[in-house]
């Protein structure tokens, strides 16, 4: 094709989309929506990630852009009525904007790693060996170590396959002679995938795990546990784009099926084998799992890529953050440094990310009541605080800032942080209900909401006494009257700014 046509082809694209980011999708007084404010939208309330195939759908969308326009209505009456404040909303946006830079910075990211993001797969071979019996751990560990020493001297790949066969206690395996579907090595942290690392980066040779079988549902914590014992081998590595994990898993899939299809005809396998294959692998469908297998993958290796992104950026400012997981919340106490600044020394404690929620807490109306939750005070510094602290320190989140993109994204980020204020000061503070209208939803739904299982007959319904749901009811009752007054609210701004949106310039599975 003339080198001409191409370029004349490229404008024209790039014509066609800034005369499709400027459509106006739905109008109002004062103001419009344009497709891509719309679009923004979207990938804000999706995180970025890749929309399933033909969504969002024409009904999505609808749903979407009601809501930013909404939004809109509330940020321009705000403007008008002067409820909340310039200054009342830096408040917020002290602590948001940072949060939002980067959650920009991951969003690219993962858009980027969508295509051009590289997952590393692991071929692994496996000999499971079990200890049916606590009591037996130590035949077992010298059975292990036999069949571990034997194997090593194999070569062939048929004689290696053959002894997998002959040696696993997994029997489903056998079928496949131990391959396992293909490890992700860099999706990451999963205890479960250590096993598989550690075989990777001894590529080629066998190693010999012992781990502890994992309990049943409710089995006491300290019960002795049965051994399990991996002899595994990575036999070769492979790296994937992201784009094609999808049609990776089904050629890989679908190889085991073949491999599975040829050993059950193998003469004298039991019946109990051959149900064990069948079900693990002759039922598979492969146009049904494979999908399933890269979006797990994908999540994965992008929640992998995104934490390491984080990592990075607070190291690159000059900062080292406390290791903050689910199981150490309650070992923090007000004197616990959070986060150092590596080069002056400078530290920030528990405390003073206290003495922070606590101020916002006052500036801004917010429920003070969690303050004493350890959770909520981490869960603060992790999601806010650690990024309004390190912002000024940080040159890819002062570039983000700065960027037109993220100024375009920020101004539809400010409607969510606008919204909840603006109710706050419209809807009435002290709703109330009375003991009349609690009995009368009572008498309306005791069969249906406020009614437990009859044990003499499941089927049956019996309502239960008033006594015991009358603070659910006045829950009930409350939270209806709050929503009733939202939509009074919305609905009022919606006629008083003439909103008008228009469906039919929405496209199935693209805005």
């Amino acid at each position: 094709m003339n080198k001409k046509i191409i370029v004349l082809s490229f404008l024209a694209a790039l014509l066609f989309q800034c005369n499709s980011d400027s459509d106006v999708l739905a109008s109002f007084k004062g103001g419009t929506v344009t497709r891509k404010e719309l679009r923004n939208f979207y990938q804000l309330n999706t995180g970025g990630r890749k929309p399933e195939p033909n969504h969002p759908t024409k009904e999505e969308q609808t749903q979407l852009l009601e809501t930013l326009g909404l939004f809109k209505l509330i940020s321009l009456y705000n403007t008008e009525k002067k409820l909340v404040s310039e200054d009342e909303l830096a408040v917020f946006l002290k602590y948001s904007k940072p949060q939002m830079a980067a959650s920009f910075l991951q969003r690219n990211l993962a858009e980027k790693l969508e295509q051009v993001g590289k997952l590393k797969f692991a071929f692994v071979r496996v000999i499971a060996v079990f200890s049916f019996d606590p009591k037996d751990e130590e035949v077992t560990r010298q059975r292990a170590q036999s069949i571990f020493e034997g194997i090593q001297k194999l070569s062939s790949k048929k004689e290696i396959i053959q002894y997998v066969v002959d040696h696993t206690d997994q029997p489903a395996y056998k079928a496949v002679g131990g391959l396992l579907e293909p490890q992700c090595l860099n999706c990451g942290n999963d205890p479960n995938l250590a096993y598989y690392k550690e075989a990777a980066e001894n590529e080629g040779k066998w190693i010999l795990k012992e781990i502890d079988d994992q309990l049943p549902p409710g089995a006491d914590p300290k019960a002795p546990r049965k051994k399990k014992f991996l002899i595994l081998r990575v036999e070769r590595v492979e790296t994937i784009y992201a784009s094609r994990v999808g049609k990776f898993f089904s050629k890989e899939f679908g190889k085991l099926k073949v491999l599975a299809k040829k050993y059950i005809e193998t003469p004298g396998i039991s019946d109990q084998i051959k149900a064990d294959v069948k079900r693990n692998y002759l039922d598979l469908k492969v146009d049904d799992i494979a999908p399933r297998y890269e979006d797990f993958m994908k999540k994965r290796f992008l929640f992998s890529a995104v934490s390491e992104q984080e990592e990075q950026l607070v190291k690159n400012a000059g900062f080292e953050k406390a290791n903050i997981t689910q199981d150490n919340l309650n070992t923090f106490n007000h004197d616990s440094v959070l986060l150092t600044n590596t080069k002056t020394g400078e530290t920030v404690k528990f405390k003073d990310v206290l003495n922070e929620l606590e101020q916002l807490a006052k500036q801004s109306g917010l429920d003070s009541s969690k303050l004493d939750d350890k959770a909520n005070v981490l869960q603060f510094f992790r999601q806010q605080y650690i990024w309004y602290k390190i912002a000024d320190h940080s040159t890819e989140l002062k570039d983000a800032l700065e960027s037109k993109d993220f100024q375009d994204m920020f101004n539809v980020m400010k409607l969510y942080i606008v919204q909840p204020l603006v109710f706050k000061r419209e809807l009435p503070s002290d709703v109330t209900v009375s003991e009349a209208e609690m009995r009368e939803q009572y008498e309306a739904a005791k069969m249906f909401s406020y009614a437990k299982s009859n044990p003499n007959n499941p089927q049956d319904r019996i309502p239960m006494p008033y006594g015991e749901v009358r603070e659910r009811i006045k829950e009930d009752l409350i939270r209806a009257k709050k929503q009733n007054f939202v939509r009074e609210l919305t609905q009022k701004l919606k006629t008083d700014y003439q909103f008008i949106l228009d469906s039919s310039r929405l496209k199935e599975g693209k805005i």
